[in-house]
């Protein structure tokens, strides 16, 4: 679904967050607030912030208030993490990748991580919205792995 930003770069919510049944979708002109989960010089990948916009099983219901709140105690932001590499997703430039019981998505840059490989990530920023840590490699700062 296209968003209209106010910028020439288009925002857009990839339809596996919106609800299941297209009638159910936000009509043209609605507005409202959106988290950035990606920003890359040619688009803005975003997520619905109202949950009438998004489907029930989206992100946000990944885990429960009490284990969130175990997890960001555990994971604080600037905590580092010791990670495995799981799945590539290459037209995204992303990977997931594991840590304790624990899953999440990264960006890289470059030539993509193989599966299996370690990493060191830090925990860039919490979000509440969609219950994710925000990873950033240790040694690039900004950067993907």
């Amino acid at each position: 679904m296209a968003v209209d930003i106010g910028d020439p770069v288009p925002g857009w919510v990839d339809v596996l967050q919106l609800p299941r049944q297209p009638s159910l979708w936000p009509p043209v002109g609605r507005s409202g607030f959106f988290e950035v989960l990606q920003h890359r010089g040619h688009e803005v990948r975003l997520f619905p912030l109202d949950a009438g916009m998004r489907d029930r099983g989206s992100r946000a219901q990944r885990c429960t208030g009490p284990e969130w709140a175990d997890l960001t105690r555990r994971w604080p932001v600037g905590a580092r993490i010791d990670a495995r590499v799981e799945y590539i997703f290459p037209g995204n430039r992303e990977c997931s990748v594991r840590f304790g019981d624990w899953r999440e998505v990264v960006e890289y840059e470059g030539r993509p991580p193989d599966s299996g490989t370690q990493v060191k990530l830090m925990v860039e920023r919490q979000s509440e919205w969609t219950r994710s840590l925000i990873l950033r490699p240790c040694d690039m700062p900004g950067q993907g792995i």
